[in-house]
């Protein structure tokens, strides 16, 4: 059994982490810990009334193998110093420093293999374009002559981020798959949907070579043994992934002018689900437990 901590409690990734976790076989939420909020964890975060009696508390790391960082993490260093075994899974500090990053559709046997103990959450504002950007990537299908433009609409809670930061974090990903790629190229704008409180989209359009159909089966191929990342046929809704941890992604080609749609909840796989994703790799389950969550459809 799984025993975790969840700290800075009061965020919004913590309670999407907790309506997750209650359901989840192999997870014994410990404590919330918040600075901020107190009372019952239900009273805080809707939704959870009637299935979580917690309430907020002082972390206890001795009673925790795993802790789940929404808050400030400054005590993180010493906290794994002193308890060698605890793993921290990092929603907030996105680019890792001394550790792994966690965008599992890449580094997911390094998860499994290699015992890390503390991995970064990926932004979600910099995973929705990276799992159509890493297939292309991998195949040597970047170059420094052809612009690449990522245009990113968001939720308003990320929409703020830095476009720099955000190219920055994918640069670093894109350069481990493609190392002679150097970056020039990459343009990234962020803009503000009104509409939404979950939804990311990217729409990612540059020159390549090959087809349609010969683009869409790279990326079918990359994702062909993962068991959260798909391509459609069809224009994707945003209500076809909220309340998931899919990112779908539609692909277009005029000539030799590609373009890729992808869509996530920035709250699930853009975060707390990624965070599970990753927790459920570094503890030997398979990926999909716990996460096999219902679309939002209608």
């Amino acid at each position: 059994m799984i025993n975790a901590g969840i700290t800075g409690g009061e965020h919004i990734y913590a309670g999407e982490l907790v309506r997750i976790l209650i359901n989840h076989p192999d997870v014994n939420i410990r404590w919330v810990a918040s600075d901020v909020a107190q009372g019952l964890v239900a009273h805080f975060h809707p939704g959870l009334t009637g299935e979580c009696d917690l309430e907020f508390s002082k972390p206890s790391l001795d009673d925790v193998n795993l802790i789940f960082c929404c808050g400030a993490d400054d005590w993180c260093a010493q906290a794994q110093h002193d308890y060698p075994e605890l793993r921290i899974i990092n929603l907030t500090r996105h680019l890792a420093q001394g550790g792994m990053y966690g965008l599992c559709e890449v580094n997911r046997k390094f998860m499994v293999h290699d015992c890390y103990d503390q991995v970064a959450v990926p932004s979600p504002l910099a995973m929705v374009a990276l799992l159509p950007l890493v297939p292309l990537a991998k195949h040597h299908l970047l170059n420094n002559r052809d612009r690449i433009t990522v245009n990113i609409d968001s939720a308003p809670m990320w929409a703020t981020l830095s476009p720099q930061l955000i190219k920055q974090e994918i640069l670093r990903v894109l350069s481990f798959m493609q190392p002679h790629y150097d970056g020039s190229t990459l343009h990234i704008n962020i803009s503000s949907l009104d509409d939404t409180k979950r939804a990311v989209m990217a729409t990612i359009a540059t020159t390549c070579e090959g087809d349609e159909a010969s683009i869409r089966s790279i990326i079918d191929d990359y994702y062909d043994d993962h068991n959260f990342t798909f391509t459609t046929p069809r224009e994707v809704a945003p209500c076809e992934v909220i309340n998931t941890n899919k990112c779908l992604m539609h692909i277009t080609m005029i000539e030799d002018e590609l373009t890729i749609h992808s869509v996530i909840d920035g709250l699930i796989k853009g975060a707390a689900g990624n965070a599970i994703h990753i927790m459920n790799l570094l503890f030997g389950l398979h990926e999909r437990v716990g996460l096999t969550l219902k679309a939002q459809v209608l």
